[in-house]
């Protein structure tokens, strides 16, 4: 009977598990996503509310089973796909400890463990929070099955923090200390306004330069493609037998420049490759030197130029810790369940300004083009 079922090669699966190209695997991929949050999510309703799920309840046996369903599921396709590599062989020891829990749990409702057992291994639970690094290493998974957003963009930083509030709640919990007993919540919430409100105001002044440099690179990609094809009209009125095969392999260029395909230095040589052939056509043409050099060739150069002025990374880098510190703020300013939701919509808010500037900056980008691609598409 096994000879007519098919074998999945592993090299394929592996690379499908990794950077799914099919509908399957982009499935498969989102829901073990979509468990991992949750299972993080429900880690944190456990330790704040610990009644809402009872150890002997039927809800917690069947979250419980839910969960380990999908890891144990998850944790054989990394078996049959594993390589005798160092990461590998961590993720697959953290994949393993992830299963552990639930399968405690299962066990106990089958009644071969007793509850005390289940309880002294009960920060197990917290090795699912290390299936977050793998979850930040599928960043780009995640685009790519969810589609480019704000918030598949943030997804990471949201996943991190919320994973680190329940790291903060699991140690507090187990050596019994109570951090809010350690900070003074009025001076913290002097910390959280001024951090916010400089932070806003940074978002806020960064943002407008970054939308003015978007208007204008967009007005100077119209303006230079338009003066192109004057140019070409003009070569083509005066001497209607040229020879000449016009700019369509320089717009192909540029496309391909516009998504990264070919390097500034690249694209520079093929534009002064133009300005040599559209001269040849005009050097018995005097009326088109004017044109030539004071329209087409400052409205191009201003243009390529223009591409290449965006933000120093350093400056980049400050908004992004700003950004951790203040949230790191808001974790500590706003405990229980009502704290997560308000410090992920703030994740959302302010992480999502950063991540548009970033990608407005950018004209040149392929990373994200939430943005860029739309206004430079001609």
């Amino acid at each position: 009977m096994n000879a007519f079922v098919p074998r999945i090669p592993s090299e394929h699966l592996r690379r499908e598990l990794q950077n799914p190209k099919t509908q399957a695997g982009n499935r498969y991929l989102g829901m073990l996503i979509i468990t991992i949050i949750l299972s993080v999510l429900y880690l944190f309703i456990q330790e704040e509310y610990p009644n809402a799920f009872p150890l002997g309840s039927i809800q917690l046996l069947l979250v419980e089973l839910v969960i380990f369903a999908v890891f144990a599921l998850d944790f054989a396709l990394r078996l049959y796909t594993y390589r005798a590599t160092f990461w590998d062989t961590v993720f697959l020891v953290i994949d393993f400890l992830a299963i552990l829990p639930s399968a405690l749990i299962l066990l106990y409702y089958a009644g071969l463990i007793e509850g005390p057992d289940v309880e002294i291994l009960a920060l197990l639970r917290l090795f699912r929070l290390a299936r977050i690094l793998k979850l930040l290493r599928m960043q780009n998974a995640v685009v790519s099955i969810f589609g480019a957003s704000v918030l598949t963009l943030v997804f990471g930083v949201m996943t991190f923090h919320l994973g680190l509030r329940v790291v903060l709640l699991e140690v507090t919990g187990t050596f019994d200390i109570r951090l809010a007993d350690h900070f003074d919540r009025s001076v913290l919430m002097i910390a959280v306004t001024a951090v916010g409100s400089v932070f806003g105001i940074a978002l806020a002044i960064t943002f407008g330069i970054a939308k003015r440099k978007q208007i204008e690179i967009s007005e100077l990609h119209r303006l230079a493609l338009d003066t192109l094809e004057r140019m070409e009209w003009d070569i083509k009125r005066l001497n209607p037998d040229t020879t000449w095969l016009g700019s369509a392999q320089w717009r192909a260029d540029i496309a391909r420049f516009l998504n990264e395909e070919i390097p500034y230095p690249d694209m520079k040589a093929r534009t002064q490759k133009l300005f040599e052939d559209i001269r040849a056509e005009i050097i018995d043409r005097p009326s088109l030197d004017v044109p030539f050099h004071n329209n087409l060739v400052v409205r191009i150069s201003q243009f390529l130029t223009k591409t290449q002025i965006e933000f120093h990374p350093v400056f980049y880098r400050w908004l992004n810790r700003i950004a951790q510190l203040y949230f790191i703020l808001v974790l500590l300013a706003a405990p229980g369940l009502t704290g997560v939701f308000v410090q992920l919509l703030v994740i959302f808010v302010f992480q999502g300004l950063v991540v548009i500037i970033d990608d407005m900056d950018h004209a040149v980008d392929t990373k994200v083009t939430l943005f860029n691609s739309k206004i430079l598409d001609v």
